[in-house]
């Protein structure tokens, strides 16, 4: 089986990482404002979306790491595009999930103080080295399935 770089792509993604966390933290924006738009009010979209992005950002590495552990030739080839898949879904997810650590849901909502939602950029930086550590994971993942 060809050996996977988990660590070069997540590096990779990670010089990315330091640019996109306004879009994607405009992009949870977007999810809470539509989530209002169905009637749920904006600190409850907040609760709803925190609680989502860290029950996905848990329990994806562990999709991911069986994933990799029952891997054919076959699937191979498409490990890389999914893998990038993983790597951005989780970048959000972490970005999300520590959100709630740093803010308060009254705050995102409400105050208008000029940092509204920049702990989301900041949040979204600190999931890189987490990244880069489940990279880790994953190359040993599959280097001791390989044996």
């Amino acid at each position: 089986m060809e050996n996977i770089n988990f660590i070069k792509s997540t590096l990779k993604f990670s010089i990315l990482g330091l640019f996109i966390p306004g879009f994607t933290a405009v992009a949870l924006l977007g999810i809470q404002m539509l989530l209002s738009a169905f009637g749920i009010e904006c600190t409850v979209s907040w609760k709803i979306i925190w609680t989502i992005t860290t029950i996905l950002g848990i329990s994806l590495p562990f999709i991911f790491a069986n994933y990799i552990t029952n891997i054919t030739d076959e699937k191979l080839k498409k490990v890389k595009s999914k893998f990038t898949i993983f790597n951005l879904v989780e970048y959000v997810c972490i970005q999300s999930s520590l959100g709630c650590y740093f803010s308060s849901s009254n705050t995102l909502c409400y105050v208008s103080d000029g940092q509204n939602g920049l702990e989301l950029v900041f949040t979204a930086w600190l999931a890189i080295p987490i990244l880069i550590l489940l990279s880790f994971v994953f190359k040993e993942t599959i280097s001791y399935t390989e044996e």
